[in-house]
């Protein structure tokens, strides 16, 4: 068959020359001629034709055989094509192989793996997701996964464009808990892993009840210590030369202590839970701020700070009030803490089309990049002798961080050593809320 396609276009266009040829007026030594050149013309194209289909047809065999046998420039491309193939498959073997331990390593995965497509729908998932998520596979192929878990959240966190994560009961077990990933492909689907956090839920659950119980059991004796040193400071031994100074050591530390505590149980009231909205209202920045000012006058004016302030007086962020009040006292304060005398602090409140945000930028010796990811950790110090020298607890940034988050906000940090840091409060554009006509600030 290859044959015949092979040879019958070219003698199909022979034949009328040659007819031409034979009807033409002139003697047979012309025309003999034309018609001898035009017939090996075809019979080169018919051969060259027929070692292409012969190419084509060995291309098309599933199974790697010899290249049949052919002659000039064609052994050497069946023999080219031999080699290319031999390492096609010997590719596509390795890939093979790697595709079956990567399979087999995500089906021996604890944690649920499962692949959707751009609508949501399964395409593929592991053992452990007929565990955990209760689908049968390979039944449940193609159909979406909000068929099974079907919350408000999951509905976001299936549609949401971006990298996210999500906790959620699991259908197997109530008191199971499980963290969802959901990571997007290039492709217009996502791969989304699901796993068990149940445990380590309940040691953080622990850990947060232990800290807040002892905090709150140490407030009553550190206050009781405190109103007998005052009454101590206040009498005859508060002016003793030698009693006097232990005295006051003894308040300062009981002072600190003190801040410690609050610092843990503002802390853990923030960890609880999520933000309450019937405990929310519209909170002023620009308020707020100028309130901490006024009550930090006196540091300001010694240390003779430049006070740089962008404040939108209209704009507010649907809030609780404690959580706000922590945000701005804590950065504020760390900004004076750390900046020199005869040196600015700016101070910015505003909108922007990503969200709102709240920045306040000090002049100070500025953080190490080896420091930043660990910032926010409880109790971290950059220089803890300076640190402690100051005054604080190693608590500000922790309760700073928590509390944006509890709004699903973040908390940016902008460095560099000797240029001062930049602390931002960045809050979704959903939680803003304008003041009214009568209220805003002139």
């Amino acid at each position: 068959m290859n044959s015949l396609r092979a040879w019958a276009l070219p003698l199909f266009l022979w034949l009328p020359l040659l007819l031409s040829l034979l009807l033409s007026p002139l003697s047979w030594g012309a025309t003999i001629w034309p018609a001898v050149l035009g017939l090996l013309l075809a019979l080169w194209v018919g051969w060259h034709r027929q070692q292409l289909l012969h190419l084509t047809a060995w291309f098309q065999q599933p199974r790697a055989v010899l290249p049949p046998l052919a002659a000039g420039i064609w052994e050497e491309t069946f023999a080219a094509g031999y080699h290319w193939r031999r390492d096609q498959e010997t590719v596509h073997r390795h890939l093979t192989a790697q595709i079956v331990q990567l399979r087999d390593a995500l089906e021996a995965m604890p944690d649920a793996v499962l692949l959707l497509d751009g609508r949501g729908q399964l395409r593929w998932v592991n053992q452990s997701s007929t565990q955990l998520l209760q689908l049968q596979w390979p039944e449940d192929m193609g159909k979406p996964l909000r068929y099974w878990l079907r919350t408000p959240r999951l509905q976001r966190f299936f549609t949401e464009g971006e990298t996210g994560s999500i906790q959620i009961p699991s259908p197997a077990d109530p008191q199971q808990t499980l963290e969802g990933l959901r990571y997007p492909l290039a492709d217009a689907g996502a791969l989304v892993i699901f796993r068990d956090v149940t445990r380590i839920r309940h040691l953080e659950q622990v850990r947060q009840d232990f800290v807040a119980n002892v905090s709150h059991e140490l407030r009553s004796p550190l206050t009781v210590v405190r109103g007998f040193l005052e009454t101590l400071l206040d009498g005859p031994l508060g002016a003793d030369p030698e009693v006097g100074p232990q005295l006051r050591l003894m308040e300062q530390q009981t002072l600190r202590m003190q801040s410690l505590v609050e610092d843990l149980l503002t802390l853990a009231r923030i960890e609880a839970a999520q933000a309450n909205p019937e405990e929310c209202e519209p909170i002023f920045i620009a308020a707020l701020v100028e309130d901490y000012l006024r009550v930090l006058a006196d540091a300001i004016a010694t240390k003779k700070f430049a006070l740089i302030c962008r404040l939108d007086p209209d704009l507010g962020v649907f809030a609780q009030p404690l959580d706000m009040a922590s945000v701005v006292r804590n950065l504020l304060e760390n900004a004076m803490k750390y900046t020199p005398s005869d040196r600015k602090i700016e101070i910015v409140w505003e909108k922007r089309p990503e969200g709102l945000v709240f920045s306040v930028r000090d002049s100070g010796d500025g953080i190490g990049p080896e420091h930043l990811q660990r910032i926010t950790e409880r109790f971290y110090r950059v220089d803890k002798g300076r640190s402690r020298q100051l005054g604080g607890t190693g608590l500000g940034l922790a309760i700073v961080k928590h509390a944006i988050e509890r709004y699903n906000g973040h908390l940016e940090i902008e460095s560099r050593l000797g240029m001062g840091s930049r602390f931002s409060a960045r809050f979704p554009l959903r939680l803003a809320r304008s003041a009214p006509a009568d209220e805003i600030l002139p």
